[in-house]
């Protein structure tokens, strides 16, 4: 990509004609044609070509606004879009963009003149309100910790293979602390040229602690958002390396930190989490995109006062469906912050559409491996097992994860002592990403306006009600996805075309009122307690191994989940309208015996024979029938969560094959498809969605 023309600091002007991404200040954009250039001109009228060329000119600037983000440490980005004898002022933020009206700079010259006087004292004198970071210092060739940074990424002959064996006598002991060689290899990977180096402040408690990074591990895509970034890091003080979270927290109240959540797992020594170095908020910095809007479109004065409806409780929820990964809404906000929340949201704030969100930082000891590099299937159950002991045990302190998902489940080398005193290397689990967990206690309490969690691996109880609350069985249910994709995708397996059955399975969704809801294979899956690769001839889904029964057990589980909880819930529901009937007045006697004379008139008369096959019928049955016991023991292996790790914990110790593990099955230069056939769920039109798999921050 290659941006039109951009302003630069003096020391950082470019001399060839490369856009040099990390060195802009501000970019600016030309288009030739007025009307037609200008992505956010709607006084023209809806002409298909003219919305085509505004469409495709609205997609540059996103995304040369979205690639500055990701290589720049940025607040907010202005940027000039020039089109004929007119300009906008953009300014962008990760909440949206805010525009300015269109100035013919013909005729208002000094208009523009006095713009960009403006901006070259700022970019003078304080950068940051052309939404330079202070909390970031960039790091160029001259500088110490520049060669500090290299240098750390060398080789190093100490660094311990990280490979599954058994230790030598003598081998990793001591009281050094251990960096795996693939750690160093990762930071060195990220001292690239084309990206630059920064020092970045994270808050540790009333201090500062300060960490070296080069170009981000990980970063999720798109312009608004959390635009999570991870790095593998170097701490200025211990020199050792780390993992660090860069990240726009959504401002919502009453959920906690991430790295709170962290504090409290690792004060309660909850095995296979992060272990947490430092976090919190970066020096009040939010967005002020919703700011903007709210002077746009200021609200009723009176509008806050109670009315008939609302004068005896505060305002209903509003939820807005069909999110993909959600934010990490949180309690730090800035004391001017008004009170009185509902939703999670200020109440003052509820009727802006507009999430605000704050810039936040937290670093973890452990730089982990992917998932996907695991070595066979019986490493897979028990990595996944150790996440499940990690749920397991968080729900024991009160935490509920809620975004369980292929992207937060990582593996990190441990050394183990073993029975007979000798060591190993074994991968461990980590559960990883709680930035959207919250106490069970507060179950009830709103806290957000949107369903969370990761769209493939939501439960299908989450998809298809979005208001709903998620809860142990949902994340229970979002483990067992995550075992159930990375095994099809890795394992060798019956399913020759493994790309699309996990689109189908993973990634379609329904279009049902307004709302999207669960795909057709997920569903099925449920309903019948069967995994297919083929709905036409129900083929099985077979790994021959011990994966077989295992995945069979717990769909199957589910299912009986699902049964037992509508049968539970309708039953519910039957003895409360009975109670309401019981309370209910009934219809006069005269009107109940006039309608009985009316039916029993002699127009219409019944012979005895068909009279007495009548009174032999019998009641129908109800149409949910009680679940058997058997049910209900499934049942509980997947509503359990001791249960369910125990269970897991159960095939992990059974004789797996060696050679059960065939690589990445999905192709790389592999494209889904843009259109599926039609579904058997009445009232689904079936399509497909590209939603994060992560993951998603």
């Amino acid at each position: 990509q290659k941006v039109d023309s951009a302003l630069y600091t003096r020391e950082l002007a470019p001399t060839d004609s490369k856009p040099h991404w990390a060195d802009q200040l501000l970019p600016i954009e030309y288009k030739r044609y007025r009307t037609r250039g200008d992505p956010f001109d709607d006084t023209e009228p809806d002409v298909e070509a003219d919305a085509k060329a505004r469409k495709e000119v609205r997609g540059q600037v996103i995304s040369y606004a979205e690639l500055i983000f990701a290589v720049q440490q940025r607040l907010h980005l202005i940027m000039i879009l020039v089109m004929g004898r007119k300009f906008r002022l953009l300014h962008w933020d990760r909440s949206g963009v805010s525009v300015s009206l269109s100035i013919d700079y013909y005729e208002h010259w000094e208009l523009i003149c006095e713009v960009l006087w403006r901006i070259s004292v700022l970019a003078r004198f304080h950068p940051e309100l052309l939404g330079v970071d202070p909390s970031a210092t960039r790091i160029f060739l001259n500088d110490p910790l520049w060669t500090e940074m290299t240098d750390a990424g060398e080789e190093c002959t100490d660094d311990a293979d990280h490979r599954t064996r058994e230790l030598a006598p003598g081998e990793l002991v001591g009281d050094k602390p251990i960096t795996y060689a693939y750690v160093r290899k990762l930071f060195r990977a990220s001292l690239t040229m084309a990206w630059p180096r920064y020092e970045l402040e994270v808050p540790d408690g009333k201090n500062v602690r300060k960490f070296l990074v080069g170009r981000p591990y990980f970063r999720a895509k798109g312009m608004t958002g959390r635009g999570s970034r991870g790095y593998v890091a170097l701490d200025c003080h211990t020199k050792k390396f780390v993992w660090l979270k860069d990240a726009w927290r959504a401002d919502f109240a009453l959920l906690t930190k991430e790295g709170d959540i962290l504090a409290q797992l690792n004060a309660a020594q909850v095995s296979n989490v992060p272990t947490l170095v430092c976090h919190g908020d970066i020096r009040g910095q939010t967005t002020k995109t919703p700011d903007f809007w709210e002077l746009m479109h200021p609200r009723d004065p009176f509008s806050f006062l109670p009315t008939t409806s609302t004068s005896s409780q505060g305002p209903s929820n509003s939820s807005t469906r069909a999110k993909r990964k959600w934010t990490d809404p949180n309690a730090d906000v800035p004391s001017s912050k008004p009170k009185g929340l509902n939703g999670g949201v200020s109440e003052d704030r509820q009727y802006c559409p507009l999430r605000r969100h704050i810039h936040y930082r937290i670093v973890v000891e452990e730089v982990c491996l992917t998932l996907p590099l695991f070595e066979g299937g019986q490493q897979l159950v028990v990595i996944i097992f150790d996440c499940a002991l990690a749920h397991y045990e968080a729900t024991q302190v009160g935490i509920i994860h809620r975004d369980v998902s292929g992207g937060n489940i990582l593996i990190f080398p441990r050394i183990f002592t073993n029975e007979d005193g000798t060591r190993s290397i074994d991968w461990t689990g980590i559960l990883t990403d709680w930035e959207l967990a919250k106490g069970l206690s507060d179950a009830r309490k709103p806290r957000q306006a949107e369903r969370t969690g990761t769209w493939p691996y939501m439960s299908v109880a989450l998809l298809n009600r979005p208001q709903k609350d998620a809860e142990i069985p949902d994340d229970l249910e979002s483990l067992f996805y995550v075992l159930l994709y990375h095994a099809v995708r890795h394992l060798k397996s019956n399913c020759k075309n493994v790309p699309d059955w996990l689109e189908d399975f993973f990634n379609v969704f329904s279009y049902f009122d307004g709302a999207y809801g669960c795909g057709h294979w997920k569903q099925n899956a449920i309903e019948t307690g069967k995994l297919v690769i083929n709905h036409a001839t129900k083929t099985r889904l077979m790994f021959n191994s011990p994966m077989d029964q295992l995945l069979g057990s717990l769909v199957r589980s589910f299912q009986a989940y699902y049964l037992v909880k509508e049968y539970d819930e309708t039953q519910q529901k039957a003895e409360a309208q009975s109670q309401l009937q019981a309370t209910t007045l009934r219809a006069p006697a005269s009107g109940v015996s006039r309608i009985r004379r009316k039916v029993a008139a002699p127009a219409f008369k019944v012979d005895g024979k068909v009279l007495a096959q009548l009174r032999s019928f019998r009641r129908p049955e109800p149409e949910t029938s009680a679940p058997t016991e058997e049910q209900r023991e499934l049942a509980n292996i997947v509503s359990n969560p001791q249960l369910f790790v125990a269970w897991l914990r159960r095939y992990a110790m059974m004789e797996w094959p060696a050679d059960d593990k065939e690589g990445d099955r999905v192709p790389a230069d592999w494209v889904e498809s843009t259109a599926i056939g039609p579904t058997n769920v009445p009232g689904y039109t079936p399509n497909k969605r590209q939603r994060r798999t992560s993951d998603t921050s």
